[in-house]
């Protein structure tokens, strides 16, 4: 599976690409969201395919623009069935709440979580997929 890992802090981020590219997942590391956005909304059209299969966002992000924002503008353009979204946060229980009932489609984990959790959640969201 192609996924697009949106992640700034370096250690989750190197720990995650290792155990999903070990579980035989293509990663594309993002430290900023304008720069997973970049490539998720670029030259979009029927004929070209996105680039990910999936995509992880932390939501606590530094710089202007945080993982909610990037969730939301994701959503305007893209639709749950096209693009699953999983959420890796280390925000509290009431902000991955919020999450949960805005984007009811997101799969939301609270840092830290067992890497089982979050390898089933990926796994589930392929399942009945075509390959």
């Amino acid at each position: 599976m192609r996924i697009g890992l949106l992640e700034d802090n370096s250690a989750i981020h190197e720990y995650l690409t290792t155990v999903l590219q070990l579980s035989g997942h293509t990663v594309s590391t993002h430290t900023v969201g304008l720069s997973l956005l970049d490539e998720l909304l670029a030259e979009q059209s029927a004929e070209t395919p996105l680039p990910y299969d999936l995509v992880i966002v932390d939501i606590l992000l530094p710089g202007t623009l945080s993982g909610l924002a990037v969730i939301n503008s994701i959503r305007q353009n893209i639709p749950p069935e096209t693009l699953p979204i999983i959420v890796v946060s280390a925000a509290s229980q009431h902000q991955l709440e919020q999450i949960r009932e805005r984007f009811p489609d997101v799969q939301v984990l609270q840092k830290p979580f067992p890497m089982k959790t979050l390898l089933e959640l990926i796994e589930s969201k392929h399942v009945g997929d075509t390959i």
